[in-house]
């Protein structure tokens, strides 16, 4: 059963001990992401979370690197719009030495010049790379312009930004906002809590810095088309519209919707675009969800000549959401349960629904309250929030071989 406990400097640690496993996750959650960056300094968080990895005041990069192999471990992190994430995964009779690693890398990172230097240009690689991938980079684009304020900037920063963020700039946001009063750690696997506990109580330096929430100005949705001209094959499409944030009750109810809508290939859009009409290969809906406001949206690709029949056959299948039938709302409940089941039988899943619970929830949800919660679905919700869709202003970026004024919109 998941808790919540609190160390003595006060971080929450939400903890989920499942004794049928040999190991466990650790992570370290910092509420600071992309979205807390100004906007001349877009792709700070990222670059920060990279530099955890090259040395410590105990440790050079390379001794990080065979420590943690030396246990059989898995060290890693990542970047979101609203967090970052350091994690660790390690057998359980490692524990010690896991957290004792983890604890080192989030408290004395050193960020050696030359270490920031080899990194901006492998960040810069990483960013050309979704450059050269057209589905990130609609993605991306579609952000930007859907909220064009720091919610919308890309997590990996833009290549003239990157270049210019300095040794200075990285020491005083770590300062700022990566102090133990602005974390919380998550959990999950075989372990002995009260080790756990004395490992981190011992290991982990408290450090204040300035606390900052993920709630922030509600951000503004900009509806409009936009189109980015490049020599592909193809045009990517992504269109989307507001929704609502993490905590509201609607989400489920959103996220039942979007399985109806394209979440797998039995779904509407799938149906009627590839399996019917042949326009694209794939075609998927999707939503997000952040701390004060959300998207729904829709992705696919298809030739040039093929844009604006694809664009009205989704628009046609958007509007017949209008009728949806008993069977497909019982469909799409079984889908999301599944999905509740699969991801708990993954420590590093539970690991990170328990810290997303905790940030955007303010609490933790057991498996069976989340699958009751679906099933207490009914027709007129899903009527309801229908309207996101049917009724709000959308925002569509399009990337590819296309003019806007042969656009039939």
């Amino acid at each position: 059963m998941p808790k919540i406990l609190y160390l003595s400097s006060g971080i929450p640690l939400i903890i989920h001990k499942l004794s049928n496993f040999n190991s466990f996750v650790l992570g370290i959650w910092i509420k600071h992401g992309s979205r807390h960056e100004p906007s001349n300094k877009n792709g700070l968080s990222h670059f920060i979370e990279h530099l955890f990895f090259q040395g410590t005041k105990k440790r050079t990069a390379k001794e990080i690197s065979l420590q943690i192999d030396s246990i059989g471990g898995d060290l890693n992190a990542f970047t979101g719009r609203e967090f970052t994430s350091i994690y660790i995964k390690s057998l359980k009779h490692n524990m010690s030495k896991a957290i004792e690693l983890i604890s080192d890398i989030f408290s004395n990172p050193l960020f050696p010049a030359k270490e920031i230097e080899k990194e901006r240009a492998i960040i810069l690689e990483e960013i050309r790379m979704v450059n050269d991938n057209p589905e990130e980079l609609v993605h991306d684009l579609f952000m930007e312009k859907a909220f064009n304020n720091n919610l919308g900037s890309p997590i990996l920063g833009k290549e003239h930004t990157v270049e210019k963020i300095i040794r200075k700039d990285i020491l005083e946001c770590f300062k700022n906002y990566y102090g133990t009063n602005n974390c919380l750690i998550s959990c999950a696997g075989n372990f002995d809590v009260e080790k756990l506990v004395s490992d981190l109580e011992e290991h982990l330096t408290y450090r204040k810095g300035i606390q900052l929430s993920c709630e922030k100005p509600k951000a503004k949705f900009s509806s409009g088309v936009h189109v980015f001209q490049k020599e592909l094959n193809e045009v990517h499409i992504c269109l989307g519209f507001q929704a609502v944030p993490f905590k509201h009750e609607d989400r489920n109810r959103l996220t039942l919707l979007n399985c109806i809508l394209g979440g797998s290939v039995s779904s509407r859009l799938f149906q009627e675009i590839r399996e019917k009409k042949g326009l694209a290969y794939n075609i998927y809906s999707f939503v997000s969800f952040y701390s004060d406001t959300g998207i729904f949206g829709i992705y696919t690709a298809c030739e040039p000549s093929k844009v604006n029949e694809m664009l009205k056959s989704i628009n046609s299948t958007l509007k017949k959401l209008s009728k949806i039938k008993d069977e497909e709302m019982e469909r799409a409940k079984t889908q999301m349960t599944a999905q509740i089941l699969y991801s708990s039988e993954s420590l590093s899943s539970i690991m990170q629904n328990l810290a997303f619970q905790y940030i955007y929830l303010n609490g933790i949800y057991k498996t069976r309250e989340q699958i009751s919660l679906i099933n207490a679905i009914k027709m007129n919700d899903i009527q309801r929030v229908r309207d996101y869709i049917l009724n709000n202003a959308f925002s569509l970026t399009l990337l590819g071989p296309m003019e806007r004024e042969k656009l039939d919109i």
